[in-house]
């Protein structure tokens, strides 16, 4: 897609592919307060105490929006090897961007044969991404220091859909169409033994 030697002045800045103007990451881990030694519920048997009792539950909360999209005209159409992007003759956004068409095909178009296209780098953005992780853990006393730890864990817990980012090469059947996405939940249990 670069348009590497002979380029006017300044064709090739623009937004790194990785940019993200908005990240949000938060977590949080909380001893529920049930249980001996706790806030609630100090005076539980044993039993059930084992079973209600020092459970902890963490999370964690992953926000990033769209990549930076640059567009790209197939072939090498400078006639030095080199590719170059279109020209804008329209407005690329859709009031309903989704994997169907994410933006306008028809607001760009080939430039001339050995001619550099007018769009920037990072024109528009792709979609952004939510993820969710949440664990449950609890450590069963067997002994003064023995334990066994049990951990469930869900990541991406509210099987979020979080799309790749479109098909950025113009002139083609699939041009600003979603055709991939991120990870769906993954749910897994594990026990550990300390001793």
């Amino acid at each position: 897609m670069g348009s590497g030697p002979f380029a006017p002045a300044g064709y090739n800045r623009g937004l790194a592919g990785f940019d993200h103007a908005n990240i949000l990451s938060a977590n949080v881990v909380w001893d529920v307060p049930v249980g001996r030694g706790r806030r609630y519920g100090t005076s539980l048997s044993p039993v059930a105490n084992q079973i209600i009792g020092g459970w902890e539950f963490s999370g964690i909360y992953l926000y990033h929006s769209g990549d930076p999209l640059t567009f790209s005209v197939p072939g090498a159409t400078l006639g030095n090897g080199w590719g170059t992007r279109p020209n804008v003759v329209g407005d690329p956004n859709v009031s309903n961007p989704s994997a169907n068409l994410w933006f306008n095909p028809n607001a760009f178009a080939a430039p001339p044969a050995y001619q550099f296209g007018s769009s920037g780098i990072g024109l528009m953005f792709g979609p952004g991404s939510q993820v969710a992780n949440l664990a449950l853990m609890k450590k069963f006393a067997f002994g003064e220091k023995r334990y066994v730890q049990f951990r469930w864990e869900a990541f991406n817990a509210f099987n979020k859909v979080n799309l790749s980012d479109p098909n950025t090469t113009i002139g083609q059947a699939t041009t600003g169409q979603i055709f991939s996405a991120g990870d769906a939940r993954v749910m897994q249990i594990a026990l550990k033994v300390i001793f």
